[in-house]
């Protein structure tokens, strides 16, 4: 287990490094003129002789190799260029944004493991009975319909019938006394000990946790059934059986826990959907977070911008992909990162 940990923390620079050379070529294949538009936008372009000295600092007139240590270095120190959508630093644009969309996606990944967990485990009690019949129908419908669909459902029906459920983010600079620490509304509600702000956020989070929650909870079910249903077919369950537990005893004692292995590989997968998601809950729902920004980006063809949103969720998860990976390790001490070569 120790071995496969650090060959896996073995593997985490040679990825950074194959993602930032697939950043850099995408960026670079746009031409210098272009990047050097793009990197005049905000003030700097405004200065004097501010082309000559956009040119030396980005290098836009050095070869490719030389380009790429020099992009390194200047995303190393947050230099990223100047972000029109988030009208600020492409870095600080990141740093103030990324935080709201991070306590989105894991207020919703709690629910999400959890309650669909624990229905995969229910239905596979007793598999293709009425239980099971109900909520793979419903599962099926959650992981088939994209999120901007049931987002746009649960937002017409927020108005519709609970006219009481706000859109968007709270916006607290208002507040007297408020000091952002983490750029997150809920942690530092917290630290600035405003309860108030605190609950009036969760509602305002409470639509776009729900559109997340249905669409990724669906495929946690669809893992943790047919984990539960794969353990119970062996010996060891047969066993207990025989010995007079009930059904309900052996899925508590036997199966939840080899059965859930499963839904922690699943892991990277649903932090990639969940990445992929808040980019259309973030517009429809109007609030503030990275997946907006990169789509108003999007819109203005920002590729400084894009880049940097790239590079950030990628770093992001190459990190969780790890942790599920040495979590996965501990709880199952069997699994090793290839085979041993006899020698």
């Amino acid at each position: 287990m120790t071995a496969y940990i650090l060959r896996r923390l073995l593997s985490v620079p040679l990825t950074m490094i194959g993602v930032t050379l697939i950043v850099f070529c995408v960026i670079w294949s746009l031409g210098p003129d272009t990047l050097l538009s793009a990197y005049m936008t905000g003030g700097t372009g405004r200065a004097p002789n501010a082309a000559e000295r956009i040119i030396k600092k980005y290098g836009l007139d050095e070869p490719a190799i030389i380009r790429y240590f020099i992009w390194i270095s200047n995303t190393l120190r947050g230099d990223m260029g100047y972000s029109m959508a988030g009208r600020m630093d492409v870095s600080k644009a990141i740093r103030q944004m990324l935080p709201s969309s991070l306590e989105l996606i894991f207020l919703s990944l709690i629910p999400i493991i959890l309650i669909g967990s624990r229905l995969g485990l229910r239905a596979a009690m007793n598999p293709d009975g009425p239980v099971d019949s109900v909520f793979g129908f419903f599962s099926t419908v959650g992981w088939a319909t994209p999120d901007f669909i049931l987002g746009l459902l649960i937002l017409t029906g927020g108005f519709v019938f609970f006219k009481w459920l706000p859109i968007g983010g709270l916006k607290p600079v208002m507040v007297k006394g408020w000091k952002d620490y983490t750029y997150s509304t809920l942690i530092d509600s917290i630290l600035n000990g405003r309860v108030k702000v605190f609950l009036e956020q969760l509602l305002f989070l409470l639509e776009p946790v729900m559109t997340l929650f249905l669409v990724n909870s669906a495929y946690i079910y669809q893992i943790s059934r047919a984990g539960a249903l794969e353990v119970k077919h062996n010996d060891y369950i047969r066993t207990a059986r025989s010995k007079g537990l009930s059904e309900r005893e052996i899925m508590l004692k036997h199966v939840r826990k080899n059965a859930l292995i499963p839904v922690l590989t699943a892991g990277g997968e649903l932090f990639a959907s969940m990445v992929a998601g808040v980019v259309f809950v973030e517009t429809i729902f109007a609030r503030t977070g990275i997946g907006s920004l990169i789509a108003d980006a999007a819109l203005m063809f920002d590729v400084l911008t894009l880049s940097g949103c790239v590079l950030v969720i990628s770093i992001l998860m190459i990190t969780a992909n790890l942790l599920v990976d040495i979590a996965y390790s501990l709880v199952n001490p069997k699994v090793t990162l290839w085979k041993e070569i006899p020698g």
